[in-house]
């Protein structure tokens, strides 16, 4: 059988217990608070016990009365935060509150959170030319070929296609090729509007998204970019200029067209130029 602990011991354990315990009685009253908890909150025992929450100043009498399921605890201005999680059980005795360090748990969701910040950004980004990559941009085009859907909005669409990348990566080595994607995307960037998506949709192509864009004026965009795409004329890493050959077509959103039908318009249109 189990014997019943003396106060004394239950009195010495609860002073021990590893986390913060507070104990108010049937009025709401502060009757005991352990060491635990006035290391982890930064308060002395004399500052509350025997009163209630009318008695203890503020911000203690928030962490001791009302806190939240997680408190965070700025006690000194030149430390790190502190992190606590707490919980309440009640009877008709009165309340005995627990609270416990989740500060090195709180570092680590934050750490799990920032990496997978991160790793979206990679999922989302071209390392190369650091423009949104296929799947960020297939993801953005679908509301918009869904608002034009139900709102007959114009939407255009231009694929570019750079034909001697692989040439001018051997001729010159690949951080050449690399640069010349870089000096299209940059081109690209200065000449579309700021509601305009670009994004690298393969290895030696972009894609540029033309919201509230007709036929007419992403034909007149294409044509733009073809001549200053012609006078580009980007430096090797050996130092030579490198000339690109560079094909283009587009499409525009018809009644009917989904995201595929109208990227494949698009693409037979660079097909047939080519």
């Amino acid at each position: 059988m189990e014997q019943d602990l003396s106060l004394d011991t239950a009195i010495a354990a609860l002073a021990a217990a590893p986390v913060g315990i507070l104990i108010l009685d049937g009025k709401e009253t502060i009757s005991w608070l352990n060491h635990t908890l006035e290391t982890l909150i930064g308060i002395d025992r004399r500052q509350t016990v025997g009163r209630d929450a009318t008695g203890v100043p503020s911000p203690w009498r928030e962490r001791l009365f009302f806190p939240e399921p997680t408190l965070r605890l700025q006690l000194e201005p030149e430390l790190s935060p502190r992190w606590l999680q707490t919980w309440t059980t009640r009877s008709a005795a009165g309340t005995i509150r627990y609270y416990t360090d989740i500060t090195q748990v709180q570092a680590l969701q934050e750490e799990r959170d920032r990496l997978h910040a991160e790793l979206a950004q990679h999922n989302t980004r071209d390392p190369v030319t650091g423009l949104p990559n296929r799947q960020a941009m297939l993801q953005g085009l679908e509301p918009l070929v869904s608002r034009s859907r139900r709102y007959q909005n114009p939407l255009s669409v231009i694929r570019l296609r750079l034909d001697n990348l692989h040439d001018l990566s051997a001729e010159h080595g690949k951080r050449s090729g690399e640069k010349a994607l870089i000096a299209v995307a940059q081109l690209l960037k200065d000449q579309l509007r700021w509601a305009d998506i670009i994004a690298r949709f393969d290895n030696d192509e972009f894609l540029l998204v033309l919201p509230e864009t007709d036929t007419a004026a992403a034909n007149h965009l294409m044509n733009k970019l073809r001549q200053r795409l012609a006078d580009l004329s980007p430096a090797a890493v050996d130092g030579a200029a490198m000339g690109l050959a560079v094909q283009l077509g587009t499409a525009s959103w018809r009644p009917g067209d989904d995201r595929a039908k109208l990227l494949r318009r698009a693409r037979d249109q660079l097909e047939q130029v080519g």
